[in-house]
């Protein structure tokens, strides 16, 4: 047992030494006040882990923010290449306009050498005609019908080589057509894809918008928990610190 040092009041008088009781209630109140300091050091590190929760919290969500700040940026970005890939599908189709246009214009040249042709064919008749009819000009007849027959013969050549130049040109003119229609094609489908990933990243976008505020409803939610836990610590400590009181010593 622990030898206690006797105390004397200011008449000279020793105080009595405290009794059993007093000593037990010290005790008592130590392991009280160690109690109530351990809880007190457990509600500490529970506000600190909610002060860390909070701060990651807050990280998600400027992580969040910042997603979509750059999937906007991306929208941004296919709204104009899909802008530009209209304009160039436009464009090819007034290429193909043209060519069409051209084409219409091969036509109108071929049938025109046609009733050239026929014409030719028509005046080679009547000569033959007057070559039968005219036995006696047969001199003549024949000079006529060999400058006929070599005119025929320059508008045949000219016939000929107009047709082989309308039939490259209709070859030139269907490949330029099934490019321009294949590029139109690809430009087509890559817009569609273009779309298609635009409505992907809405739809992320909503998702992420929804996150955001599943999280901001709970960073809320912790916030207002933790300031009561602070303010119920607050008050217990308040409450336990007017409770504590050292028993005065008796005369």
């Amino acid at each position: 047992m622990k030898f206690i040092e006797p105390s004397f009041d200011p008449a000279g008088g020793a105080w009595p030494l405290p009794s059993n009781t007093h000593q037990k209630d010290i005790g008592d109140l130590e392991n009280k006040i160690a109690k109530q300091s351990s809880e007190l050091n457990l509600r500490l590190t529970e506000v600190l882990e909610l002060y860390t929760l909070q701060s990651r919290h807050a990280n998600e969500l400027d992580t969040a923010h910042e997603e979509i700040s750059r999937l906007q940026r991306i929208i941004s970005a296919l709204h104009r290449i899909a802008k530009q890939q209209t304009i160039d599908a436009a464009t090819t189709q007034d290429k193909i306009t043209c060519l069409e246009t051209d084409k219409a214009d091969l036509g109108a040249q071929l049938n025109q050498a046609l009733q050239d042709s026929k014409s030719l064919a028509d005046r080679l008749h009547a000569v033959q005609i007057v070559f039968d009819t005219r036995e006696t000009n047969a001199a003549s007849a024949l000079e006529q019908v060999d400058f006929l027959n070599s005119e025929l013969a320059s508008s045949t050549a000219e016939r000929f080589n107009l047709v082989a130049s309308m039939h490259g040109e209709k070859r030139r003119h269907n490949l330029q057509t099934a490019a321009l229609e294949e590029r139109l094609k690809k430009a087509e489908s890559k817009v569609e894809k273009q779309e298609m990933q635009m409505k992907g990243l809405e739809t992320v976008r909503c998702k992420l918008d929804k996150r955001i505020q599943v999280l901001e409803a709970l960073l809320k939610s912790e916030h207002e928990i933790a300031e009561r836990k602070i303010k119920r610590l607050t008050d217990e400590l308040e409450r336990n610190g007017r409770g504590i009181s050292l028993p005065t010593p008796t005369k």
